[in-house]
């Protein structure tokens, strides 16, 4: 299966000088898919709208140097520390190796969100959506195709709903 656009979106927010949700909708993105166990099918099941994201991106952005409070206030928790990355075959290999499967990673200015399961990858961005395909080389380099003009990524967490 190639790569597949499960849903497309856009990031046209902003808060003063910084652009947009992508914090706070990439952990909602990852909450969502961990309750459901599985890849979401439709932007509707993100549960929140855009504008509700914008609000709340204005408090979780103040917590970006405290990962477990900024979890926790979209009911996750981080499953270790924040790592330090340097590819998206970093991305793709910590998540895998992980038990949940699920990660925000981020680039200097931008954060996203990657699934890893044995026969469904995922890739969310909401500034471009929601991708998944079969085969990890497919998907990464649909990543790396999106990813490159937000420059290197350098940080991952690794997300686990709380006990």
């Amino acid at each position: 299966m190639p790569v597949k656009e499960i849903f497309p979106m856009r990031n046209d927010f902003l808060q003063g000088a910084d652009k947009g949700i992508c914090t706070c909708i990439a952990l909602v993105w990852a909450r969502k898919t961990l309750l459901k166990g599985s890849g979401l099918d439709s932007y509707s099941e993100l549960g929140l709208d855009d504008h509700t994201m914008n609000a709340q991106m204005a408090k979780l952005r103040k917590l970006d140097n405290q990962p477990a409070e900024q979890c926790e206030l979209v009911g996750l928790k981080p499953d270790g520390p924040d790592t330090t990355i340097r590819s998206i075959d970093d991305v793709i290999n910590k998540t895998k190796a992980s038990a949940s499967g699920v990660a925000i990673f981020w680039t200097q200015t931008h954060t996203m969100g990657y699934r890893y399961a044995s026969k469904e990858k995922e890739f969310f961005d909401n500034e471009k959506g929601l991708y998944r395909a079969e085969l990890t080389d497919d998907l990464k380099k649909k990543m790396t195709d999106i990813i490159s003009p937000n420059g290197p990524v350098i940080g991952l967490r690794l997300l686990k709903l709380p006990s």
